[in-house]
């Protein structure tokens, strides 16, 4: 699969949030927001 590089904008405090979580448990930043997205999407 092809990935392609966006840019978007987001809270600060939130993408604070979210760094902070993926350094925790230890995932890389594309992975948890292309898991997230997907999550999001389920039908």
């Amino acid at each position: 699969m092809v990935k392609i590089t966006k840019s978007f904008r987001v809270e600060p405090k939130l993408w604070t949030d979210v760094k902070v979580y993926v350094a925790k448990h230890d995932i890389d930043l594309s992975s948890f927001l292309e898991d997230a997205i997907k999550e999001k999407l389920k039908k």
